[in-house]
């Protein structure tokens, strides 16, 4: 929606409201409006919102970003960069462009997705599905990942869960599947198999089968899952072999070590005295585990009172099992504090070797805060998301208009600060020394950087202004009527990639 069609917003309003002959003059086609829940407009240097029907029709510019939604049947972003991010029939829907890529990927669960990228080594490869699970397709530029599948008649398909190809003919009844070098044959799957190339094995499940790469490892069961051999490792100055009989036991060993286990999984233990490794523990109540010299690893377990683990990259402690959790990770350069009290409350910072620093907060339902020390902020108050499950930021975007009492953000490449309450029946904006906040038909008020203050009451009827030549000003119904600001002091636009 352009400056045309939201002018057009504000003559029609105007022309339901106003009654200009009688009460004085209607706000200017671009000037801000307040009628929340049916109408409103609010401007600040770099920052453009309107909104009607609650917050369901939303328009938006900042920071050179255009967003406008139709919720929950649309929602679109596009940057300056060009990408786009944008979900319709949420949560079904899904759309994004980007065009460093470049990447173009479109869903609509159960119906359709696509998937169209560059490759770095220049190559274009394309997925689809349609109709999902039953028709699945591809091709590529150089001709290497063609291929169509009718699931479960016959097909094949590429990069299908951890196998490069796998091909199907009214499956299960055939399925060969490709990974490196290994290629695998079934029949009922997975019933009858077997294996050549890189590896070599059969099996007719569950009595009995063999997998060998011959100076790797060797590996074999019988009456699957009760008995396994393996020999493993066969290329280390080290091999290691292995046996178990379930429920009854099993055992490892590997130079020195030693690792025995009694009617599985309850009783364990581990040994390696060369390098002070020992492990023990009564399943699932109480583990004792100590890394040795190999290995910063410790695990200390009696549930559901207390756990503690640690090893190079991770360490947490656990209170009232699966309660409290304090956590901290290792990434890289990237360092994780977190605390969880499942499953209401959970926090976390994460600081970077660059020196940034992000903190997220988050006490469902009732509310979820995200800043950084760079100036940005995100919050809002009522959050039902739950991570992975249900992403909070989709949510908020899609249907947060119909929950969320209270939101805003804080934006450190524009300036902007915005809030926003229930249906919009509050709001405030901040940017380049412009603050302006408004409630609908009582009015509000808007301080310009040289401390002028204008203050706009009973739907823009009364209007005044203190500081330099203070005074009345006239009525804009059905007001604020302040002008447009978004377009003045505007800041360099970012060029932001698009989201995965």
């Amino acid at each position: 929606m352009g400056s045309r069609g939201r002018n057009c917003w504000a003559r029609g309003l105007c022309a339901l409201f106003a009654v200009p002959a009688i009460l004085g003059g209607c706000a200017a086609p671009d000037a801000e409006i307040h009628l929340a829940p049916i109408f409103s407009r609010h401007t600040v240097p770099g920052y453009d919102h309107a909104e009607a029907a609650g917050g369901i029709l939303r328009y938006g510019e900042q920071a050179g970003a255009v967003t406008w939604a139709l919720s929950p049947f649309y929602w679109r972003l596009r940057r300056p960069d060009d990408s786009v991010d944008s979900d319709f029939f949420y949560p079904l829907g899904r759309y994004i462009h980007d065009p460093a890529r470049p990447r173009t990927f479109a869903r609509l669960f159960p119906l359709f997705w696509r998937d169209a990228e560059t490759r770095a080594d220049g190559v274009e490869d394309r997925d689809w599905s349609v109709l999902t699970p039953f028709f699945w397709g591809g091709s590529s530029s150089d001709g290497k990942e063609n291929y169509f599948a009718f699931f479960p008649v016959f097909g094949t398909v590429k990069n299908f869960l951890t196998y490069d190809e796998a091909t199907f003919v009214l499956f299960p009844l055939y399925l060969r599947n490709r990974k490196d070098e290994r290629t695998s044959n079934h029949i009922l799957w997975p019933i009858v198999g077997w294996t050549g190339g890189s590896e070599r094995g059969w099996h007719v499940f569950p009595f009995y089968g063999r997998a060998e790469v011959p100076g790797k490892y060797r590996r074999s069961y019988v009456l699957w899952p009760i008995v396994h051999v393996a020999h493993d490792e066969l290329d280390s100055k080290e091999p290691q072999q292995g046996w178990m009989v379930l429920p009854l036991g099993g055992r490892i060993r590997k130079g020195d070590y030693r690792a025995t286990t009694v009617l599985w999984p309850f009783f364990g233990y581990a040994a390696r005295p060369s390098t002070d490794f020992v492990s023990w523990q009564v399943w699932p109540i109480l583990k004792f585990e100590r890394g040795g010299t190999e290995s910063r690893q410790t695990i200390r377990r009696f549930l559901p009172f207390y756990m503690r683990f640690e090893d190079e990259q991770t360490e947490f402690t656990v209170w009232m099992w699966p309660l409290f959790w304090d956590r901290t990770d290792h990434f890289g350069d990237i360092t994780r504090e977190s605390f969880y009290a499942m499953p209401v409350y959970w926090r976390s910072r994460t600081l970077r070797a660059d020196g940034r620093e992000e903190r997220r907060e988050r006490l469902w339902p009732v509310a979820r805060v995200y800043e950084d020390n760079q100036g940005n902020e995100r919050f809002a108050a009522l959050a039902p998301g739950i991570e992975p499950i249900l992403n909070s930021e989709q949510l908020s975007r899609n249907l947060g208009f119909a929950f969320e009492v209270w939101a805003g953000s804080s934006d450190a490449v524009s300036g902007v600060t915005q809030r926003r309450a229930f249906l919009n029946l509050y709001h405030t904006a901040q940017a380049a020394g412009h603050t302006r906040w408004s409630v609908p038909i009582l009015g509000g008020q808007w301080t310009e950087p040289d401390g002028t203050v204008h203050t706009s009451l009973l739907l823009g009827l009364l209007r005044f202004r203190s500081g330099p030549g203070g005074g009345l000003e006239e009525p804009a119904f059905p007001g604020p009527g302040w002008p447009d600001l978004h377009v003045q002091d505007l800041p360099p636009a970012p060029q932001v990639a698009a989201q995965p």
